[in-house]
């Protein structure tokens, strides 16, 4: 028994040790023709406060599906990207707010996207969408940058944005650690826990005639579980806790107001073509 004992606490051991030791290198590896679908299930809360008094509370839900197609490898390490997100979810109906309506949108964009995650370009394919600075913004503080070296378990990187406001410039910054390797879903992956903080300012739109415009101030926490042979994102759970300050035209008066939300993510595989 004593060296069954012994011979389990050595296996242990040995196990922890390679697991420990074991180094990867975090890239995309996409291939033209290659198809992944998504699906994202999407929780929020917000509470409106003007004048310190709480004027509105909702929750909402949505589901969405989202279908990215490589469309070709312009040189070694980046990737143009066709990705078709759509969205289904309820809203009041505009004639009795006890009634819901379900409503189905979508959008189609091509990204350009560098082997480690960044995002340098993106378009929209309909004419009469525009590439907000909010997303700008999202893309450029919010996606992970993956490092060039290879990493190991308790391996850990800070990726920091300055932001530059009307009256000042601060910096957003989030922090990733490799916190173990898994199989996940059929696919060896690296489990990237990450925390941090986004700023994002609201710029007024020119068709927009409230002229809305502030400043979201963004707490991430979140998991990302990158199958690393592949090189694709198989999993992510993530939460924002957004604080919100907000100007606009109300009955032609300029009003301010602040908002709390709570948001809750969850974001899975569900087909992948072309792998191989």
């Amino acid at each position: 028994m004593k060296r069954l004992t012994a011979l389990i606490l050595l296996s242990i051991l040995v196990i922890s040790c390679t697991e420990s030791s074991k180094k990867i290198d975090l890239e995309f590896k996409y291939k033209p023709g290659m198809i992944l679908e998504y699906e994202q299930d999407s929780k929020r809360k917000t509470e409106i406060y003007m004048t310190d008094s709480l004027v509105k509370n909702e929750v909402d839900e949505s589901k969405a599906t989202v279908r990215q197609e490589i469309l070709e490898v312009v040189n070694d390490s980046t990737f143009k990207i066709n990705e078709i997100d759509t969205w289904h979810y309820t809203k009041p109906n505009k004639d009795d707010s006890t009634q819901f309506d379900s409503v189905t949108y979508s959008r189609e964009m091509d990204l350009l996207v560098l082997e480690n995650g960044k995002i340098i370009d993106f378009t929209f394919k309909n004419e009469k969408e525009k590439a907000s600075s909010y997303m700008k913004n999202y893309y450029e503080q919010g996606l992970p940058i993956f490092p060039s070296n290879s990493v190991q378990t308790g391996y850990s990187w800070t990726q920091t944005t300055s932001v530059v406001l009307p009256s000042e410039t601060m910096n957003a910054s989030t922090t990733y650690t490799i916190k173990s390797f898994v199989r996940e879903l059929g696919y060896d992956c690296a489990v990237i826990e990450y925390e941090g903080n986004l700023l994002i300012p609201i710029e007024p739109k020119k068709d927009d005639k409230t002229q809305r415009s502030g400043l979201d101030r963004i707490q991430t926490k979140g998991m990302i579980y990158f199958a690393y042979i592949e090189g694709i994102v198989i999993k992510q759970t993530e939460k924002w806790t957004t604080n919100g300050d907000r100007t606009q035209i109300i009955d032609d008066v300029w009003e301010n107001y602040k908002f709390e939300s709570n948001y809750d993510v969850n974001f899975i595989l569900v087909k992948a073509e072309g792998l191989k």
